[in-house]
């Protein structure tokens, strides 16, 4: 038997690269070299807390723009967002209007008043959650 002990990282499929990290960055993501492909598909990012995405670049954005597994009708099977765990919702919440990054969802409280939560998207607009634990 064995055990699930926590999450290494978080794949993001994303279309430029450069976007995608600058992107990240500002959220307090920094390359990782011991984590950049060789075989010239990914790159890994980490924060100060040990947070690890990886950024896959080779999604093909649809021509209306939307996120296949979020945006439309039909809903498909894959992974529909990361959650990140911050300090404050508030001081995020404070950041991203500075940053001029749109809140999609929220500030809310989820999880039976356990979490409050806050929702955007990144440039290829892929879900991102960030959590304040109540």
């Amino acid at each position: 038997m064995f055990k699930v002990s926590n999450i290494d990282h978080v794949g993001i499929r994303v279309a430029d690269r450069d976007v995608a990290r600058a992107f990240y960055e500002k959220l307090g993501f920094v390359f990782d070299p011991d984590e950049d492909s060789p075989r010239g598909r990914s790159i890994g990012l980490v924060n100060d807390a040990g947070a690890r995405i990886n950024l896959i670049y080779n999604a093909r954005i649809p021509e209306d723009g939307a996120n296949v597994l979020m945006d439309t009708p039909d809903k498909w099977p894959g992974y529909t967002h990361a959650a990140f765990i911050v300090d404050s919702i508030a001081a995020l919440v404070e950041w991203l209007e500075q940053q001029g990054i749109p809140i999609t969802e929220g500030p809310a409280v989820f999880g039976h008043g356990r979490r409050k939560v806050c929702f955007i998207r990144d440039p290829d607009r892929n879900v991102i959650e960030f959590d304040e634990i109540l």
